[in-house]
């Protein structure tokens, strides 16, 4: 007959393998000394097995099947577990070092999106916040999300809350992993860019799906996440593996034109800057002397305004105007407002045109950007 397990040793958690071998011993009347001279282990050695001083070697394990009629891999898979439960309990008395890494996380963002549960103690929190980001320690996350990403310090004139923009991003990344596209091709992408501007004549959610099919084509995962606490992200462009971009949008001052102006900014630098490069574009980063935003934003005002209708909108002086170019460009009535504003500064003119994205809005952007895992 082939060897068997006992299974009537196996309690429900993990023990010492030595504690089962004991159990065995002590059921059929055998002596340590005798199990040493069946195996040909010294008594020592055995000794320290039943006292779980030491574990059991796969080795070992073959020399107890042949003497006990125990499988091996019975004493194997025991031993394994037991010292999995060791190390899972040295990890877990590390976890009060983690608390406040973990609470610095936005906990109303980690809870809408499932992350985390109301009702989880800070063990369960910090574990689900470190599976979350798929890393080990507060360490790794550094080295993984801060360091090599994206430099979260390219001003010092601005303060970026840097924990909860790897958290937009994480987001950002797993709503990306469920959006099918075709492999990246930069001509398909330039065909797409010039159909942005008719697409800001529809409303936000409907804009998002002609968009997000529209950037499929050419190999571009479109996602949206809302924004979390102290990161005036608008808009980054990201890439999953070293072949697939992502574009990642916000609903930041809850403005349609700054939500298309965002999304061409973003093509722009796929366009324009090296591959592999993520670009997290912040709210008022445009003031700053970064030649790559400066391109992207010059990209975006070329795409959406044809060529001398900036100076055109500069010159209305009435929401009729401001109605009439709209019409006469065919694109949305929310850029040329916005546009109007940007440029002059009298944002009375043509505010009311601007429109609003509204909660009805987020909602249904966040229903066609799912982030569970």
């Amino acid at each position: 007959m082939p060897p068997s397990d006992p299974q009537e040793f196996v309690p429900g958690w993990s023990v010492h393998p030595g504690f089962i071998l004991r159990q065995i011993l002590d059921k059929r009347g055998i002596r340590q000394a005798e199990l040493a001279e069946r195996t040909g282990l010294t008594p020592k050695h055995v000794n320290q097995i039943v006292k779980e001083g030491v574990g059991i070697s796969g080795d070992v394990a073959v020399l107890l099947e042949r003497a006990l009629d125990v499988r091996a891999e019975f004493w194997t898979r025991l031993d394994a577990d037991y010292e999995a439960q060791v190390s899972k309990e040295r990890a877990k008395d590390r976890l009060p070092d983690f608390y406040a890494w973990a609470n610095s996380f936005d906990a109303p963002t980690l809870e809408r999106h499932g992350i985390i549960a109301p009702a989880d103690d800070q063990d369960t929190r910090v574990e689900k916040v470190l599976r979350f980001f798929r890393v080990a320690t507060p360490e790794a996350f550094e080295r993984t999300w801060l360091q090599p990403r994206v430099s979260f310090r390219r001003s010092q004139a601005f303060t970026v809350a840097e924990h909860n923009t790897a958290l937009w991003l994480r987001l950002v990344e797993r709503c990306a992993e469920s959006v099918s596209v075709l492999p990246f091709r930069v001509g398909a992408l330039r065909k797409v860019a010039r159909t942005l501007p008719a697409m800001t004549n529809l409303t936000i959610p409907d804009g998002f799906i002609a968009a997000r099919a529209a950037l499929a084509e050419a190999g571009v995962a479109l996602t949206f996440v809302r924004q979390v606490p102290g990161t005036r992200v608008c808009g980054a462009t990201w890439w999953l593996g070293s072949e697939r971009p992502v574009i990642g949008l916000t609903e930041r001052n809850r403005k349609p034109d700054i939500f298309w102006f965002s999304l061409v900014h973003e093509i722009g630098h796929l366009l324009l800057h090296p591959r592999r490069t993520t670009f997290l574009d912040l709210e008022d980063e445009k003031k700053l002397d970064d030649p790559a935003e400066r391109e992207a934003n010059e990209f975006a005002e070329e795409t959406l305004l044809p060529a001398g209708t900036a100076e055109r909108i500069a010159r209305a002086t009435t929401r009729e105007e401001l109605l009439l170019l709209a019409t006469g460009l065919r694109i949305g009535v929310t850029i040329v407002a916005g546009q109007h504003g940007h440029a002059t500064g009298r944002w009375k003119v043509g505010g009311s045109l601007r429109g609003k994205i509204t909660d009805m809005d987020l909602l249904a952007l966040e229903r066609m950007c799912p982030t569970g895992p």
